[in-house]
């Protein structure tokens, strides 16, 4: 495997917005999500590399280049049981549950005959029978994705519900107008804040540092080592936490089962990460000769940040797709899932666009 693994565990509660602005007019909770965006993760991890690599640190601002998105590469994100050595993304939301907690799978059906503006061929059905409901902030484990999910096996399933893995806190904040740096009338609120609900959770995290990017550039004198063990900060309130090296033959696993060949037919495309394309999805698929024939989602997600070079300036805002998503398409040609995999990673930077391709079977 290319990507070098690393464990992080916050040493306390979190914050991790959702990209949303806040409006006091509509609210006054600001959430805070589970696991942060990748480019979260990509920030506090290369942050950590500057800090254990002093001539490299300081090559790096005397460049002014910002080079930083050609140098760190980041991976999938893992939710991490220490104690059951389980690995766990969150649950493809093609899944249903009903109130006996039995496992069943939507099927998407040919809507050909029905289509209009917003829709597309096939639509997603609930399961027939008892009153199945589309599974909502579940995570899976991932031994399960290439086996019992693929194979529509909803009996050997693994589920975990966000709150048998996180617990959610609440502080108190008062808005402060900017100028008579007094409180403000109405400006109460609450900050949200995330916790694993026991210490034997943790993040993992792949990342890869490109040496060859390095060896081509002004840092090819510079020896930038990968991380070993330490401290870093991560979220909205720069909370630390311990980071170490590791390997988990599970990931590993996963992984390798990624790779073939695809031949012409309908597949699904799994979402693993928080995905999003800067001219769209159609025009993405499109582009790359893939028809999507349907899709099942949560409702939208809005990635943006920061712009190191721009000091501080906010990037444009993207309509994006959660963890979870699944897209139905159709591969007219014979393709090689590593190339379909370097596409969606092409069209995005910071450890989005991961996902699973798997052959769909009616």
């Amino acid at each position: 495997m290319d990507f070098n693994l690393v464990n992080i565990k916050p040493c306390d509660n979190t914050f991790f917005g959702d990209g949303n602005q806040f409006n006091f007019d509509i609210s006054n909770l600001i959430k805070s999500k589970n696991t942060p965006y990748p480019s979260v993760f990509f920030g506090a991890i290369f942050t950590a590399i500057l800090t254990h690599n002093d001539k490299f640190r300081k090559a790096f601002f005397q460049n002014g280049r910002y080079d930083h998105e050609s140098i760190l590469k980041i991976g999938q994100i893992y939710l991490f049981n220490e104690e059951s050595k389980s690995v766990y993304i969150k649950a493809p939301m093609d899944l249903f549950a009903n109130s006996k907690s039995e496992i069943s799978f939507g099927k998407f059906k040919n809507n050909a005959g029905n289509l209009n503006s917003l829709s597309y061929e096939y639509i997603l059905e609930i399961p027939a029978g008892m009153d199945y409901k589309r599974i909502e902030n579940m995570y899976i484990n991932i031994k399960n994705i290439h086996d019992s999910y693929s194979k529509k096996q909803g009996i050997r399933v693994e589920l975990k519900d966000e709150n048998q893995l996180f617990v959610k806190n609440h502080k108190i904040g008062i808005g402060i107008n900017k100028n008579t740096k007094k409180t403000e009338e109405g400006k109460l609120y609450q900050i949200e804040q995330t916790e694993f609900i026991d210490n034997n959770w943790s993040y993992i995290v792949e990342y890869k540092i490109n040496k060859d990017y390095l060896k081509n550039s002004i840092y090819k004198e510079i020896e930038v080592k990968n991380l070993d063990k330490g401290y870093l900060k991560l979220g909205g309130e720069n909370k630390p936490c311990k980071f170490k090296t590791i390997y988990n033959d599970k990931i590993e696993r996963f992984n390798s089962k990624k790779t073939g060949n695809l031949n012409s037919g309908i597949y699904k495309i799994l979402f693993t990460s928080e995905t999003y394309f800067p001219k769209g999805i159609d025009s993405f698929f499109k582009k790359n000769n893939i028809r999507i024939l349907g899709v099942s989602n949560d409702k939208p997600i809005y990635i943006g940040g920061y712009d190191m070079q721009g000091k501080g300036t906010i990037r444009k805002m993207y309509k994006g797709y959660s963890a979870g998503t699944v897209i139905l398409v159709e591969f007219n040609n014979n393709s090689n899932t590593k190339d379909i995999y370097e596409l969606l990673k092409n069209d995005s930077v910071k450890g989005f666009n991961n996902c699973v391709i798997l052959k769909e079977d009616f």
